[in-house]
C-alpha cells in the first residue's frame, strides 16, 4: 500500500512539511551540522558547496552547516570556517544558493569548542567557565573574565549577522550541548564559578540566555534561530534529564528560539558525542522525548537513526518533530529520495564505524565515508559525474570483497559487461569475517548494499571459483581488475619493524589466525594469547573482547603503547575502558619472539619474559597481499589493475574507494583493441 503520492504509509510522517518559525521545511528529515574539515584559509570552499548541494539534491529537508567558529579562541582544526570574518559571506552565499536550488533549507551553526578544543591552531589559551581541563583533550583553559563573556555574546551576534548576509535560512546556536563552551557553563561538571555565571542553574544559564537575546536582536524576528541543547551529560555532577528540561523551557520561554535539537554527553564520555556501532541505535531518542514533553517548539531527535522505519517510528511515537539522519546522509546523500521512491533496498546505510567521517578530522583532513567514496569528493565522484561508457568493455573483476564489489558495481553502472569472480561461496571477503565478531555485525552493511547493487546492474557473479591466469584470459576480457585481497601470513609481519626477522613456533597446531577462529571455527582453548603486531584494529580487539566474555583467560600482546591506540579517539574512549573492565591481561610495548608449545616467549622492549600454560595463540595482525594471479596476468597483453588489499593490507575505506576509482579509469572512450 502507498499514499496518494506513492509514499509508503509507514514512512509518510517523514514527508510531512513542518514550519520552524516562519520557515517551511519540505520534510522532517534533518542533516545536522557536523565537522567536514573542508575550509581553506578558514573560509568556505567549492568543496563545501558540492557537499551540501548533494544532500539537498538527495532530498534532505533541513541541513546544518557546521561549525563555523565564532571567536579566535576556538579553532579545533584548520578545516572549519571562522564566522567572525566578513570574508566568510561570499562562500556562505554559494552554499545557501546551491542548497536552495534543490529545495532544502540550511542553517549555519555558531560554534565554540570551549575547553574541549585545543590551542594548536590559535596559539591562544582556551576559554572556559573555570580553569579545569577537559578530561579528553587535557589542556588547561583560562577561566573567562566578565569582559570575555561579553565578547563571546557579541561574537555570536556577529556570526549570525554574517550567516544572514550569506543567504542562510537561519542559525543554530551550537555549543549548548556536548560540553562545548555554552554547555560547559550550564553544567556543574565544568562550571565551578562563584559569581553570577556559576552556582545556581539560573546563574549558569545566564550566558546562554544572553546569547539567545543577542542573536535574535541581530537577525530580527523573521530569521530562523535554533538551539542545540544537552539532554544528559553522562558526566559527574553534570546535567541530567530534569535539568535539561528546565534549561530547554527557559530558552524557549524567551520566545526567540524556533526549534531545539537534543543531543548528549561531554568529552568525559566522548564516545557518545558521535556514537559508533558500540552503541545502540536511537541512542538519544528518550532525551528528545523528555524535552519535547515540556516545550512548545519543534524538537529534533538525534543519535544513530539510520533506518527509515526507525526514523518514522520516532515521529509516530511523538518523541520528536523531526529526525536527524546525519551520518546516514553522509553515507548516502540520496537517502530521502530513495525512501520517497520506495527504493529502501538501495539505501547505502551508515554502519556506525566513524572511520571515514569523524576519525578523519582527527587526522586533520576532510571527512568522507568508508562506503561512499563520493563523500567529500562530490565534484569528482558525486551525483551525475559517472558518465556512460562510449564503448562497452568486457570487464573481469577477481575478488568479491569490498574493493572488487565496488569496482564491479561502478563498472556495471557505466554500462560495461562485468564478470565478478570469488573463490569463496559468498561475497564479502574479509568484511563477512569481521562481521562475525560480537558487536561488529553492522560492518556487513557495506557488502549487503553492494550485493543489491551488483544484482541491479546485471553483474555476472561467479562464486566458488579461483581461476588461473589462463582461465581469466579465456574469458576474453578487455580489462581485468584484481581485488584478491590479503591473507594471514606464516609470520608476524609487525615483528619486522621490531627487528625480529623470524618468529619460531608459529607452525604449531594451537597457533591460529583470526580467520581460523571466525571462518573455519577452529576450537579455542581456555588460556588464550591474542597477538597484535601493531596493526591495532578491531580485528584483534573485537575478538579478544568476545573471547573474554566467553569466559576465556585472554592476554593481549601489542607493541603499541596500549590496546586500542590506533582506534579513532571517540571509539577508543569507550573501547579502551571496555578492554580493561573485561578483565583481560594487556601487555603493551610487547612482542612475541617465539612459541614453544604452551609457552609463549615475549619481549617488553628487549626485556624477555614468558607466558606459560597457553592453550591457544591467535595472530591478529597485518596480512600479506595475495598477488599470485596479478603477477601471472601482468605482461600477458591484457589491460590490468590491482586494488585494495591486493596492493597492501589496509582498511575497508581504501578498498571501497579504490574500487570506485579503478572502475572509472577503465578506458571507454575509444574502441577496444580486443573487442568492440
Amino acid at each position: 500500500m502507498t499514499t496518494t503520492d506513492g509514499i509508503d504509509p509507514i514512512l509518510a510522517p517523514l514527508f510531512e512539511p513542518i514550519t520552524l518559525g516562519n520557515t517551511v521545511i519540505r520534510n522532517r528529515v534533518v542533516m545536522t551540522g557536523h565537522g567536514t574539515g573542508m575550509a581553506k584559509d578558514y573560509l568556505p570552499t567549492d568543496q563545501h558547496v558540492a557537499y551540501y548541494r548533494e544532500r539537498a539534491m538527495g532530498g534532505a529537508g533541513l541541513i546544518g552547516m557546521a561549525f563555523p567558529q565564532i571567536h579566535p579562541t576556538s579553532q579545533d582544526v584548520p578545516g572549519e570556517p571562522r564566522a567572525w570574518l566578513p570574508e566568510i559571506v561570499p562562500g556562505l552565499r554559494k552554499i545557501s544558493d546551491a542548497v536552495h536550488e534543490y529545495g532544502a533549507r540550511i542553517v549555519m551553526q555558531l560554534g565554540h569548542g570551549g575547553r574541549q578544543g585545543h590551542s594548536t591552531f590559535t596559539e591562544r589559551a582556551l576559554w572556559g567557565p573555570s580553569n579545569t581541563p577537559c578530561p579528553f583533550n587535557l589542556e588547561m583553559p583560562k577561566e573567562m573574565e566578565l569582559e570575555d563573556i561579553d565578547e563571546i555574546v557579541e561574537a555570536h551576534a556577529v556570526g549570525a549577522r554574517h550567516a544572514k548576509q550569506g543567504g542562510m535560512d537561519g542559525v543554530e546556536i551550537h555549543s549548548g550541548y556536548g560540553g562545548y563552551l555554552l554547555a560547559s557553563f550550564l553544567s556543574h561538571f565544568s562550571n565551578h564559578r562563584a559569581d553570577e555565571y556559576g552556582g545556581s542553574l539560573e546563574n549558569r544559564m545566564r550566558i546562554v540566555l544572553r546569547v539567545i537575546d543577542a542573536v535574535r536582536a541581530e537577525v530580527g524576528p523573521g530569521f530562523l534561530v535554533g538551539m542545540n541543547l544537552q539532554g544528559h551529560d553522562f558526566s559527574p555532577r553534570g546535567i541530567e534529564v530534569d535539568d535539561a528540561q528546565r534549561i530547554a523551557q527557559a530558552c524557549v520561554a524567551t520566545g526567540k528560539i524556533d526549534y531545539v535539537c537534543v543531543k548528549a554527553a561531554t568529552y568525559n564520555q566522548a564516545h557518545q558525542n558521535v556514537p559508533d556501532m558500540q552503541h545502540p541505535k536511537r541512542i538519544w531518542e528518550s532525551l528528545a522525548a523528555a524535552v519535547k514533553a515540556v516545550v512548545d517548539v519543534p524538537v529534533i531527535a538525534v543519535g544513530r537513526i539510520n533506518e527509515p522505519t526507525d526514523a518514522a517510528d520516532v515521529l509516530r511515537l511523538g518523541h520528536a518533530d523531526m529526525v536527524a539522519m546525519t551520518r546516514q546522509q553522509i553515507a548516502d546523500p540520496e537517502t530521502v529520495n530513495k525512501m520517497r521512491d520506495g527504493r529502501l533496498d538501495e539505501i547505502r546505510r551508515c554502519i556506525g564505524c566513524n572511520q571515514g567521517c569523524i576519525d578523519r578530522l582527527f587526522d586533520v583532513t576532510h571527512s568522507s565515508c568508508v562506503h561512499n567514496p563520493a563523500a567529500g569528493y562530490e565534484r569528482e565522484l558525486g551525483i551525475g559525474t559517472l558518465m556512460p561508457a562510449t564503448f562497452r568493455r568486457r570487464v573481469v573483476v577477481i575478488g568479491a570483497g569490498p574493493a572488487g564489489m565496488k569496482a564491479a558495481e561502478t563498472a556495471a553502472r557505466q554500462g560495461h559487461e562485468v564478470t565478478l569472480v570469488e573463490r569463496r561461496q559468498r561475497t564479502g571477503g574479509q568484511l563477512r569475517i569481521a562481521a562475525k565478531i560480537e558487536g561488529r555485525g553492522e560492518i556487513a552493511g557495506v557488502i549487503d548494499h553492494l550485493d543489491v547493487m551488483v544484482r541491479k546492474y546485471g553483474v555476472d557473479v561467479r562464486l566458488g571459483w579461483s581461476p588461473t591466469a589462463e582461465e581469466v584470459l579465456d574469458l576474453e576480457p578487455d580489462h581485468v581488475i584484481v581485488a584478491t585481497g590479503s591473507a594471514p601470513g606464516d609470520d608476524i609481519v609487525g615483528n619486522l619493524a621490531q627487528g625480529i626477522a623470524f618468529t619460531p613456533g608459529l607452525d604449531q597446531e594451537h597457533v591460529l589466525s583470526v580467520w581460523d577462529v571466525l571462518e573455519d571455527d577452529r576450537p579455542v582453548g581456555r588460556h588464550v594469547v591474542v597477538v597484535d603486531d601493531g596493526e591495532g584494529g578491531w580485528k584483534g580487539i573485537g575478538l579478544a573482547l568476545q573471547l573474554q566474555s566467553d569466559h576465556r583467560d585472554v592476554e593481549f600482546v601489542t607493541p603499541l603503547p596500549y590496546v586500542g591506540a590506533k582506534l579513532g579517539p571517540f571509539s577508543a574512549n569507550l573501547a579502551v575502558p571496555r578492554i580493561h573492565q573485561s578483565g583481560m591481561t594487556t601487555r603493551p610495548f610487547t612482542t612475541v619472539t617465539a612459541v614453544d608449545g604452551p609457552t609463549v616467549h615475549i619481549s617488553d622492549r628487549a626485556r624477555p619474559d614468558t607466558v606459560t600454560d597457553v592453550d591457544t595463540v591467535i595472530l591478529a595482525g597485518w596480512h600479506r597481499p595475495v598477488t599470485g594471479l596479478y603477477f601471472a596476468l601482468k605482461g600477458r597483453g591484457v589491460s590490468l589493475e590491482r586494488i585494495g588489499d591486493a596492493i597492501a593490507s589496509r582498511s575497508m575505506m581504501e578498498a571501497v574507494h579504490e574500487g570506485e576509482r579503478a572502475a572509472r579509469r577503465i578506458p571507454s572512450t575509444t574502441p577496444s583493441t580486443a573487442r568492440v
